[in-house]
């Protein structure tokens, strides 16, 4: 999983366990493991295993789908440059006058 999707991925873990009123302690009691550990997926520190985001989500109360769902995080503006820029760094210099030449027919 790439840096920014495991980011992504801890803040939806994070909204989650918040919205149910859950500390970090609590929750990761939950999924029998150690707080510093949840924190740790939380802030994208560590890259858990499928096994650990089964547990996450089954102490949650959603589906493992759900833990993927952060679309809202996904249309942050600053997110979308900084990926756009990242991304263009990347490109050939075909894809990249193909990119401007789209970019100036919007």
């Amino acid at each position: 999983m790439a840096t920014d999707e495991l980011r992504l991925l801890g803040r939806r873990i994070k909204e989650l366990r918040k919205k149910r009123r859950l500390t970090q302690e609590q929750l990761a009691e939950k999924c029998h493991m150690h707080y510093k550990f949840l924190g740790s997926v939380e802030r994208a520190t560590v890259n858990p295993t499928l096994k650990i985001l089964k547990k996450i989500a089954a102490a949650l109360d959603v589906s493992l789908a759900d833990l993927f769902r952060y679309e809202a995080y996904a249309g942050d503006p600053a997110q979308i440059r900084k990926r756009l820029i990242e991304d263009i760094k990347k490109c050939s210099d075909a894809e990249a006058l193909l990119l401007y030449r789209i970019y100036r027919s919007l």
